[in-house]
């Protein structure tokens, strides 16, 4: 059982000490900001911790309490398996790094959460010459509130002093610091054997690798190394395990390998290296198995970077991008569950299946899906992303005409059950929200609530921002859905066909007609009807009579599948000078195929 931080905070303030009130203004002040806005979890986490320290309460911030009371756990949360807080935790740290070094440098109050703890702690902002400064207001009589014991103050300060050191990267107790957080940051994630039992094939994140042998290379590869652990966690496809390399004398690569049955499981290491005039970070992922590379990248960054937080964070996610969907991993995974199916598919195998029809959108693949997830939810039908998925999937069914979904009742009535199944297990659900915006898009109900809290809940995540883009696209709203499409285009490591078709409607919402057949042609999806059509019809605006006979004759081949497209998208609540301009390119293509016909038969 891992430890629970020690909590304790029943000692007096001190002399110098802010005020409850003050407390509470810089609380609001910290959530108000821009760093906040999209961070839903870490602003609940934040107000519940600084409300329960207020109230003297300090000793009961445990993880299990944390998850149960501000993230609305089940009773039965098991603190130990599940690291929702110890990642959370995490994420709220950097959040108030970020803060105080941009927006909030002027503030009169600091309010931090030292490592370690899940306390968190204020004090005065500091002045030039390091001491703490009372505002006037301190000495109004306010409410003294309790503050953490001398020991936890002395380690408060050690841990202020230690993350300033880390900022400039100078000093030999950062690189001791980073050791032992790492090793304790290690200790937080299931092994690779635990993940395997789960039925979740691991990725082991090996620390990335010194190779300049000093101290800023070193901070920054152990930096960069906890910041891939903490964006791997927006990936809940896939398990991750760490071990700190050495630990004990154990190499966690050849662990990972020994332990790798049958191909599951994945390395992932890195390097940093400074040059005179840039800073050379590279990453590889490997099978745990055998050794195979199957991925690798190189960036090249300016030496600044040392000392920029969020350009730390870009590359790390850009890197944790391997396991996400239609990543490296994601392609791994579709090999290996082709080359041995399991027998009794659980929910990473149906999770698997849902993004791969997402990529192809094969009416055939989809009701595949849909009968792995009803086994599925017949043995844990307590699992709210998967009656989301489940919930998405029906919508699809209405929305492009699939017919072999095998329902009792109408698509969308059976999709608004299991998006409400969805919310009722888990409201903070990223698929229950999405699933519950799709039903109201297509239900013509305002969707704009459930889609703002699923971005707010994973704003990196693509598929929450190809769904929500692609309904403000599709009503009409370009300036707010095409860049949300870009977005999961660009953190995407092999965008799907779908995100250039939302594109592909945007461009043509606003008569670019070009663009539009553009983004069309990069729709990879050649059992979609509707992908299809959306290319008929933009390849005739644009004036490409081949590409439009082409791609209708291909549309005409996809019988029982959503071939009566007009009558289909009769059913979508979308913009009116969309449905007009994509019903007058496929009327066009009609024409441009029938003048085509003539001229043949009268040759």
């Amino acid at each position: 059982m891992l430890d629970e931080p020690d909590n304790t905070t029943t000692n007096p303030p001190g002399p110098n000490e802010p005020s409850a009130a003050e407390v509470q203004a810089q609380l609001e002040r910290i959530l108000a900001s821009r760093c906040f806005e999209q961070a839903a979890r870490g602003s609940r986490f934040l107000r519940y911790a600084v409300e329960q320290t207020l109230a003297g309460h300090g000793e009961r911030l445990k993880g299990y309490t944390i998850a149960v009371e501000a993230f609305d756990r089940p009773a039965d949360f098991d603190a130990q398996s599940d690291p929702l807080v110890r990642v959370e935790a995490g994420r709220l740290r950097r959040r108030l790094i970020e803060y105080y070094a941009t927006e909030g440098q002027q503030d009169p109050v600091r309010i931090e959460l030292p490592r370690g703890s899940y306390a968190v702690v204020w004090s005065y902002a500091k002045q030039a010459d390091g001491r703490g400064s009372a505002p006037s207001a301190a000495a109004d009589g306010a409410v003294p509130v309790a503050q953490p014991s001398v020991r936890n103050r002395r380690r408060r300060r050690r841990i202020r002093a230690l993350l300033v050191a880390t900022v400039i990267l100078v000093g030999f107790g950062v690189i001791v610091w980073q050791e032992r957080e790492f090793s304790r940051l290690a200790r937080d994630y299931p092994t690779f054997a635990e993940a395997l039992a789960q039925g979740r094939p691991p990725i082991v994140v090996v620390p990335f690798e010194d190779l300049g042998n000093e101290a800023r290379s070193r901070s920054l590869a152990g930096t960069l190394t906890e910041e891939v652990l903490i964006e791997l966690d927006e990936h809940e496809l896939f398990v991750i395990a760490t071990e700190p390399r050495g630990a004990n004398g154990v190499d966690p690569a050849a662990t990972a390998r020994s332990a790798g049955k049958g191909g599951a499981g994945y390395i992932l290491s890195g390097s940093v290296r400074y040059t005179p005039d840039s800073v050379r970070i590279t990453a590889r992922l490997v099978l745990a198995a055998t050794g195979t590379q199957i991925w690798s990248a190189p960036f090249d960054e300016p030496r600044s970077i040392a000392n920029e937080p969020i350009e730390q964070e870009r590359i790390a996610r850009a890197i944790a991008s391997v396991a996400a969907p239609y990543g490296p991993v994601f392609d791994a995974e579709l090999a290996r569950i082709a080359a041995v199916p399991p027998e009794s598919p659980g929910v990473p195998d149906c999770m698997l299946g849902y993004y791969q029809y997402r990529r192809d959108l094969n009416p055939a693949l989809h009701a595949e899906v849909l009968r792995c997830f009803a086994g599925v939810t017949e043995r844990e039908p307590r699992h709210a992303e998967v009656w989301g998925a489940v919930a998405l999937l029906l919508v699809d069914a209405y929305a492009y005409g699939y017919e072999g979904a095998q329902l009792t009742g109408t698509p969308l009535d059976r999709a608004r059950e299991a998006a409400r199944t969805a919310m009722d297990i888990d409201g903070d659900n990223l698929f229950a929200n999405l699933a519950l915006a799709r039903v109201q898009f297509f239900s013509r109900s305002e969707f704009q609530r459930a889609a703002e809290h699923a971005l707010a809940r994973r704003p990196n995540s693509t598929e929450a921002l190809s769904l929500v883009g692609t309904m403000f696209v599709l009503g009409g709203d370009l300036a707010r859905g095409l860049p949300l499409v870009d977005r999961a285009i660009e953190l995407s490591p092999r965008p799907p066909g779908i995100y250039y078709a939302a594109k592909a409607l945007g461009h043509l919402r606003g008569g670019e007609y070009d663009e539009a057949l553009a983004a069309a042609l990069r729709i990879d999806s050649p059992n979609w009807p509707m992908g299809h059509a959306i290319t008929t019809s933009m390849a005739a605006l644009a004036g490409r009579e081949d590409i439009a006979v082409r791609e209708r004759d291909r549309l005409r081949t996809l019988a029982g599948s959503g071939q009566e497209l007009r009558a289909v998208t009769e059913r979508w609540p979308i913009d009116e000078r969309l449905r007009t301009e994509f019903r007058r390119g496929l009327d066009l293509a009609n024409r441009i195929e029938t003048i085509s016909d003539s001229a043949r038969d009268g040759q």
